[in-house]
């Protein structure tokens, strides 16, 4: 039977631009200062996590040249580059922490680690110039960069991006509060922060900001990464709060907050009304009005609001089906005037073309009968990976579809209808080059997943939600396959993708249940991993073990176990205690990472201590067993003359290498663990004062992730190692 539906008239939201939507600040208005950063951080905490490695492919929207969008701007030399160049040296690319991961040791800790509002992407050796210094201005011209100058401690970028850096700092302080298992970021007026939590120059940045407002280009990438992550940097949308906040700012006595259109979902043609409550201190406001236009940037329209009480009340005029409107209220109270932040909202198109079932996209066969048609087809998003997504309609086989669409990044579980031409991409039935998009509704339920067996997998498992159980890994070293491990329930072996979303690590001999959408890709099945119920161990016997405790500043302290372990036990203060003393004040599991959880404590000084913990359970139940875990305050770094510590090259196969400049001399002890805690390599080094070389035969060691633990009496930190 043909499943085409014809649908005709239906009003459905294509959200085929970026959007800033209405009252997205709500709340914010007539605060400043502590309370305002605090209002900021809750809008835009609890972003979606992308991976360190997406970066590359967000720049590609993000940081597009407008000129050529097969290149990137470079953050600091403006140099026009391909987008795909990425290197160690020259001008090839790097991924830009413009807050230095270094000021606060959050390298690999995610979400601050990937945040892609802090990362810009800069040419490789100007990256390595400007390392982890503060912002300040003054210096000498960087040999590539030579618009941007540095001292032995600061560097000063280039006049058209001081604002953006500005607002990216200030961005970061703001997210990161120190909650939910998050580092704690400030902004301060000094240099010389690292290896604080903290960044500088407070002022500097205050002025940067100001003398460089924010243009199209950072408008447009906050835009991108909003659609991405799920949040926007505020101070691209308004950088008086920045003033507000850390500056001399004074509040306007004008508030103009809750503002709200009459309807979610606005109909072509038909007049729409806007309201905003308005309020002013020092009087009433006399005058309110919107000002609107069809781009950011052209706001000549003008619509009166009248008041009824505290709010006002505008009628914009219908506009046309496809449109979008950039919008602001503005107020005067006679002495004082006020503009809120543009918001837009668009039009929604009416569908009135016929949809093609899934079903009978996918024919049945290998080959789509559709293949190399335009079509439109419907479902509901089952896992969505920032250059592509899964659609799907219905349980059961044949009912998926793989679409490839960068940027686009719809939620799980919105129901869409998509218009594009079907093609077969090396065997896997796919819609690309899609000329619509339309929003149906979202937080529907998944369609249930179909129970496979792992050696069973044929066409028509082709991008639906698939379901192994029982099935063990029979090869964990997903770092050399492409992210790919391996497991086998006795039927056959299958794939298993840790995605740039969700990051899985595996034990081998280990029992595990997964689902997620099945993909194919490079003659291959594999499940694409999509968030932490997408696996779930079921012959795990053993408790969790810790394997890394890093005092972030001296109130914080990141613990890391092998495993996610339970909330409960996991934040339950009975279960940890530190020696000399240190009072453990508060307990939080990382929100999506579960295996890991911060201290909050009371100041640590220049020490070393033991912390010791016990009672935690993983997610099935296991109890840890009692363990007691050394560390210091001092990073080791900081024995090290100019922050001179390296470790390469980081994957290793035959030798690993550690190079560092010392200020004095002294003993390292060196280990190599295993992620369990069992230690394989051990020994101690006299290192002179100077540069120093050291090197590890690891070449009898198997493929794997390891920690290289470097200590002294006065100092113990630890470095992932990967072995390939």
């Amino acid at each position: 039977m043909n499943k085409i539906i014809t649908i005709l008239s239906i009003l459905l939201f294509s959200s085929s631009v970026f959007s800033q939507l209405t009252g997205y600040y709500d709340g914010v208005e007539g605060k400043q200062g502590d309370d305002l950063k605090s209002s900021l951080h809750n809008i835009i905490k609890g972003h979606t996590v992308f991976s360190y490695h997406s970066a590359k492919y967000i720049f590609k929207l993000s940081d597009a040249d407008p000129n050529n969008p097969d290149n990137v701007i470079q953050v600091y030399t403006g140099f026009s580059h391909d987008n795909s160049d990425y290197g160690t040296g020259g001008l090839t690319l790097n991924r830009e922490h413009v807050w230095a991961k270094s000021h606060g040791n959050f390298a690999d800790w995610l979400p601050m680690y990937s945040d892609v509002h802090n990362l810009k992407p800069s040419a490789a050796a100007v990256n390595s110039a400007k390392g982890n210094k503060d912002f300040d201005n003054g210096g000498i011209p960087n040999d590539i960069a030579t618009n941007c100058y540095y001292t032995d401690s600061t560097w000063e970028a280039r006049d058209e991006v001081k604002g953006d850096i500005a607002r990216i700092i200030f961005y970061m302080a703001t997210r990161y509060e120190g909650g939910d298992g998050e580092i704690d970021l400030e902004v301060v007026n000094n240099n010389h922060s690292y290896p604080n939590a903290q960044h500088g120059k407070l002022t500097t940045l205050v002025q940067w900001n100001q003398m460089d407002p924010p243009d199209d280009f950072e408008r447009n990438r906050n835009n991108v990464i909003e659609s991405f992550q799920n949040n926007r940097n505020p101070f691209i949308d308004n950088p008086e709060w920045i003033n507000l906040i850390w500056g001399d700012g004074t509040l306007n006595p004008i508030s103009i907050d809750n503002i709200s259109l009459e309807t979610e979902i606005v109909v072509s043609n038909t007049p729409l009304q806007i309201s905003a409550e308005i309020v002013s201190s020092s009087g009433n406001v006399s005058e309110a009005k919107i000002l609107w236009g069809s781009t950011y940037n052209d706001l000549v329209n003008e619509v009166s609001m009248s008041d009824v009480g505290n709010y006002f009340i505008g009628e914009m005029p219908g506009q046309p089906e496809g449109a979008t409107i950039f919008y602001r209220i503005y107020a005067d109270d006679g002495t004082n005037q006020k503009s809120s932040v543009v918001y837009n909202f668009y039009v929604p198109k009416i569908f009135t073309g016929e949809l093609v079932s899934i079903y009978d996209i996918q024919g049945q066969q290998e080959d789509s009968p559709y293949s190399g048609q335009v079509v439109s087809t419907t479902g509901i998003v089952t896992g969505n990976f920032g250059t592509s997504y899964f659609i799907q309609n219905g349980t059961g086989l044949w009912n998926g579809l793989f679409i490839y669409e960068s940027g686009r990044n719809p939620s799980i579980g919105d129901s869409v209808i998509v218009t594009g031409e079907i093609s077969e991409y090396y065997g896997k039935t796919e819609m690309s080059n899609l000329t619509d998009y339309y929003f149906i509704s979202s937080n529907n339920q998944l369609p249930e997943p179909v129970v496979s067996e792992t050696g069973s997998i044929e066409e028509g498992h082709e991008s639906i939600i698939v379901k192994v159980t029982g099935a063990t890994c029979t090869d964990e070293n997903y770092q050399s396959n492409f992210y790919m491990w391996k497991v086998n329930d006795g039927s056959g072996s299958l794939n298993i993708h840790n995605t740039n979303i969700f990051e899985y690590n595996p034990i081998k001999g280990f029992v595990y249940d997964i689902q997620g959408p099945m993909n194919y890709d490079f003659d291959e099945w594999k499940i694409e991993l999509r968030y932490e119920n997408d696996v779930i161990s079921s012959q795990d016997l053993n408790g969790p073990v810790v394997i890394e405790v890093v005092p972030v500043i001296s109130t914080n302290i990141r613990v890391m176990f092998d495993e996610q372990v339970e909330a409960a036990s996991g934040e339950d203060m009975d279960n940890y205690s530190i020696d000399k003393g240190v009072v453990i004040e508060s307990i939080s599991q990382h929100s999506f990472n579960k295996a890991q959880v911060n201290l909050t404590v009371a100041s640590m000084t220049d020490d070393s201590y033991i912390l010791t913990v016990k009672n935690v359970r993983d997610l099935i139940g296991n109890i840890m067993e009692d363990q007691e875990f050394e560390f210091s305050f001092v990073g080791v770094n900081e024995l090290f003359a100019n922050d001179k510590l390296d470790i390469y090259p980081n994957p290793s196969t035959n030798m690993v290498n550690i190079s560092l400049e010392s200020s004095e001399g002294m003993t390292l002890k060196i280990k190599i663990l295993e992620m369990n805690g069992r230690t394989i390599y051990q020994k101690d080094e006299n290192i002179n004062r100077g540069y120093n070389k050291l090197s590890i035969d690891i070449s009898d060691y198997k493929t794997g992730v390891y920690l290289l633990s470097i200590s002294n009496r006065d100092a113990h930190n630890n470095h992932k190692l990967l072995i390939k």
